[in-house]
């Protein structure tokens, strides 16, 4: 058997992407958007009052979760959170959310798009800041949810983008221990990244691979291939087969609730037939792994793992003889 955890750890380095704090690029992009909106906020009022509108930041996704890596072709996704200091009954969802956007698509170097959970703002230098709307009740948070162009969708949805975080993070007590998970996160999006990329078939999103990469991680100390098994395998057993009246056949689907407010379904996006289309690239990633890990030969598992992740997975060489041994005469001639 083989595990190459050496190659795994050279791996990782490769691929790991910092937090906020510790890759300054990413941290002054997302200051700059974020202080842009401050400035352009600054002479508004919370409606019907004198008292200024003002927000507070969070940060939010893998980068806060310690699970970033660095992104196929470039595209950096930078995700924040605004707090505002009002109430539900002080703003209403919609009008907050197109006040955030119409602030924002104000210059021309940028793409501002308006989704159903954010504002997505799309740079051309190959990064895009997503930007989740908050409102505030005591300890409580309210995220602005609904599509741009039809307000019957919107509402304020309770959240708790602290307690994601957290529950994350609280994995394990144990630093080792919270470090693989982390590891095998970063592997499952890599992953993700590469057999992913086909238009047509949209990415499991990396929140759902995160939780339940949570629910199913057992540390395996000195095999991150090994614990990885574990959490392929428990992502498999979350499918569950489902009749498709538009296909008028069995297909495998999938359902992952956050494990805080408010209790989304995480696959919301995805249709059953990209379900089923993620189910069999599951499979096929097990399968694969289970292939690399009884292989005996490193040089053949490192062929297979860079199959599963792409270049970024180091090849064992083939150290072979360059020659063979002399033959060496006795010297008992006839």
């Amino acid at each position: 058997m083989s595990n190459l955890q050496k190659e795994f750890t050279t791996f990782h380095n490769t691929i790991k992407l910092g937090t906020y704090d510790e890759n300054k690029t990413l941290r002054d992009k997302r200051d700059l958007l974020i202080n842009e909106l401050s400035l352009a906020l600054k002479d508004e009022k919370i409606p019907g009052t004198e008292i200024a509108l003002t927000f507070t930041k969070i940060d939010l996704g893998s980068y806060a979760m310690k699970t970033g890596v660095v992104p196929d072709g470039g595209d950096y996704d930078i995700d924040v959170g605004v707090i505002f200091n009002v109430t539900r009954d002080q703003y209403d969802s919609h009008a907050l959310k197109k006040l955030v956007f119409d602030k924002l698509n104000k210059q021309h170097n940028r793409t501002v798009e308006y989704n159903r959970p954010c504002i997505t703002v799309k740079y051309a230098a190959g990064y895009h800041v997503d930007v989740a709307v908050y409102c505030t009740e005591g300890n409580e948070r309210y995220i602005a949810w609904g599509k741009q162009h039809n307000k019957s969708t919107h509402s304020w949805w309770e959240a708790d983008p602290e307690g994601l975080k957290t529950w994350v993070n609280d994995v394990d007590s144990d630093t080792e221990r919270r470090t693989q998970f982390r590891r095998i996160a970063r592997y499952l999006k890599k992953w993700k990244g590469k057999h992913f990329s086909d238009s047509g078939n949209i990415a499991p999103p990396s929140i759902g691979l995160t939780i339940q990469a949570r629910n199913s991680f057992i540390y395996d100390q000195g095999s991150d291939l090994n614990a990885l098994i574990g959490v392929v395998k428990g992502i498999k057993s979350k499918f569950l087969q489902m009749w498709d009246s538009e296909s008028q056949s069995f297909k495998w689907s999938i359902e992952q609730d956050l494990p805080v407010k408010p209790y989304k379904n995480v696959y919301y996006k995805m249709t059953i037939g990209q379900q089923d289309v993620f189910y069999k690239r599951v499979d096929s990633l097990l399968q694969a792994l289970e292939q690399a890990i009884n292989e005996d030969s490193d040089v053949e598992t490192s062929k297979i793992l860079r199959k599963v992740f792409g270049k970024d997975f180091p090849l064992v060489e083939d150290v072979r003889a360059s020659s063979v041994a002399p033959y060496v005469s006795t010297g008992n001639n006839a």
